[in-house]
């Protein structure tokens, strides 16, 4: 098998970077790997059988129009019945390698990494969100196959009326620490929350302010901790700043060692209105952290309620008011859910299984 994958991760383009490592492991799998990554700088790099076009090109649609012409150029003068065209969304890059499908007659592959189509948030989000949800809904149904990262996530697609032969579920891997991390000690000083991850609006973080602020009032000793950075960073210091929980709230930006802020949590927070299958999450797991999550694509497979985290409706503050309380009260039930979620976290699918996975669902998508 040959594959053309469309993508958006620049991350890939750092040689150094886990997410070129990953690439470099898909492409053991196949004969060749070749990636297309929408780009400023026009450019490419090959390792072994492993091949990245950058497009260049100044705004979306000059991008787009190159991505076209280095899949014309990658596929011209080859025999393309082993190929395979897998997109990283049902979007941008799906439109693209729907195109490529009906010029070449190469089957299609698309990613599927959050629950867009059964959440209310996304469409309703902004009008580029609704634009998105239409054509995504066109292009998952001309797909060949779709990998998705959770069976709620399948379940969506199914009620579209997608054939749920071709759907595979694959749950993101994300590596474990080097070392057990044990139960780590948790400072007596301080209750500290911790949210990880971009500060934008999908995020929700807003809702963990103004909870946060509430909670703060009963127990001035707790915090907040955001790690991460992102647009809505001024709008949420604004926030804290108008609830006057400044003391209680931390913003410490992007992070490369998360293992001291995971070690010093007392309970992680994601509150997000839609995800996929969030590694965050995963990563708090490895270290025994309680968890609070919303009702997206993910919850109820990996944190089931009440029995290894807790999951609340989206944006409903009095219940993450009233739940971050309960945990802050009850230390049995923090070590409790804690536990049970490590314990559920190593019997995830290893590297080599979900590298099978992946292998599967491009082979679901050859078959006729």
């Amino acid at each position: 098998m040959k594959l053309l994958s469309i993508g958006l991760d620049k991350k890939i383009l750092d040689k150094n970077s886990k997410n070129f490592q990953r690439q470099k492991e898909y492409a053991q799998l196949i004969n060749e790997l070749h990636i297309v990554i929408f780009s400023k700088e026009a450019k490419q790099t090959n390792s072994g059988n492993l091949y990245i076009y950058r497009t260049g090109g100044r705004n979306k649609i000059n991008r787009f129009l190159r991505a076209y012409k280095v899949a014309k150029k990658i596929f011209k003068n080859k025999d393309l019945k082993d190929w395979l065209i897998t997109t990283q969304d049902p979007f941008f890059c799906g439109f693209l390698g729907h195109l490529l499908k009906r010029k070449f007659g190469v089957r299609l592959h698309i990613q599927l990494h959050g629950d867009f189509f059964s959440s209310k948030y996304f469409k309703k989000e902004c009008l580029y969100n609704r634009f998105q949800y239409i054509l995504g809904k066109f292009i998952i149904k001309k797909a060949n196959g779709i990998r998705v990262v959770s069976q709620r996530i399948k379940k969506s697609l199914v009620k579209l009326g997608v054939d749920k032969n071709r759907i595979i579920v694959v749950p993101i891997y994300v590596e474990k620490p080097q070392k057990d991390t044990g139960i780590p000690q948790r400072s007596t000083k301080k209750f500290i929350f911790l949210t990880v991850g971009r500060l934008v609006a999908v995020k929700n973080i807003e809702l963990q302010v103004r909870a946060l602020a509430e909670v703060a009032k009963k127990y001035p000793n707790t915090e907040l901790w955001i790690v991460g950075d992102g647009s809505e960073k001024k709008r949420l210091q604004a926030t804290s700043y108008k609830l006057q929980a400044t003391k209680n709230i931390r913003f410490w930006g992007w992070q490369n060692n998360l293992e001291k802020f995971y070690s010093g949590a007392d309970v992680f927070l994601l509150t997000s209105n839609y995800e996929g299958w969030p590694q965050v999450v995963i990563q708090a797991a490895f270290f025994s952290l309680p968890i609070i999550i919303t009702d997206f694509s993910s919850a109820g497979e990996f944190i089931v309620n009440n029995e290894n985290g807790i999951i609340i409706p989206i944006n409903d503050l009095p219940s993450l008011k009233r739940t971050m309380i309960g945990l802050l009260e009850d230390k049995e039930l923090r070590r409790r859910l804690g536990e049970n979620a490590k314990k559920v976290i190593l019997g995830l699918p290893n590297k080599e299984q979900t590298l099978k996975l992946y292998k599967k669902s491009w082979d679901t998508a050859t078959k006729k």
